[in-house]
C-alpha cells in the first residue's frame, strides 16, 4: 500500500496531504508581541467598550485607531495601556493599564447641561446601560430618584440634612437607626405611635 505522501499512479496528482491543506490552510505569520500604547480618547461616539489608542507597531509604523478593551478594564484618556494582538483578528485588544509612568489624570465630571420643562426628566445611566438616577420637576419642586433596588450614601465625614421640615417615610418595612455612640432626639414634644400630621 503506497504511503499517503507518495503521488499515486495515474492521472491523479493530488495527495491526501494536499487535500488536508486545502480544507485547513497552514497558519499564517505569528501574532505580533504585546506592545504599549497611549489612550488619546476614552469615549467612543457610539460604541461602549472601545477607546482610541496611539501606538507604534512591530514595523515601526505609527498606528491610531479605536480598539476594544477587556471587560472590566477602566481606561482614561492619557493612560498607558497594554495592547495584545490575537490570532486571526484584525485589531488588538486593550488588556490592562500600565502604572508607574505618569500620574493618572483626575477624572473630570462631564455631563449634559440642559433645562427641564414640565414633564421632562434627566436620567443618568451606568456603563452597562442600567438606569442609576433620575431628576425631574414636580409641582412641589425637584425630585431626585435613585432607580436601583438598593442604594447607599457614604462619606468619610459627617452628614447633615437641613430643611424647614424633614419627613422620613418607609413604604414597606421598618426604620432602623444604628449608632456606635449615644443617640439624641431633641424637639418640643416627642410623640411615639402618634398619627402623622403630614
Amino acid at each position: 500500500m503506497p504511503h499517503r505522501d507518495e503521488r499515486p499512479r495515474g492521472a491523479t496528482t493530488v495527495t491526501l496531504d494536499d487535500l488536508d491543506l486545502a480544507v485547513s490552510p497552514a497558519r499564517g505569520a505569528a501574532v505580533s508581541p504585546p506592545c504599549m500604547g497611549e489612550c488619546v480618547d476614552d469615549r467612543h461616539p457610539t460604541l461602549q467598550g472601545r477607546v482610541r489608542v496611539r501606538w507604534t507597531d512591530a514595523t515601526g509604523g505609527r498606528r491610531d485607531r479605536w480598539v476594544p478593551t477587556l471587560q472590566g478594564v477602566a481606561v482614561r484618556e492619557g493612560d498607558r495601556v497594554l495592547l495584545v494582538a490575537m490570532a486571526h483578528e484584525d485589531e488588538p485588544v486593550v488588556t490592562g493599564v500600565i502604572d508607574g509612568f505618569a500620574a493618572r489624570p483626575a477624572a473630570e465630571a462631564r455631563g449634559p447641561v440642559l433645562s427641564l420643562a414640565q414633564g421632562e426628566s434627566l436620567r443618568v445611566l451606568g456603563s452597562d446601560g442600567a438606569p442609576l438616577v433620575e431628576l425631574r420637576q414636580s409641582p412641589d419642586g425637584p425630585v431626585v430618584r435613585l432607580l436601583s433596588e438598593g442604594a447607599s450614601i457614604e462619606l468619610p465625614g459627617k452628614l447633615r440634612l437641613s430643611a424647614d421640615a424633614i419627613a422620613l417615610h418607609a413604604r414597606r418595612g421598618g426604620v432602623e437607626v444604628t449608632a456606635t455612640d449615644d443617640v439624641s432626639v431633641q424637639g418640643e414634644a416627642i410623640r411615639l405611635n402618634s398619627p402623622s400630621r403630614g
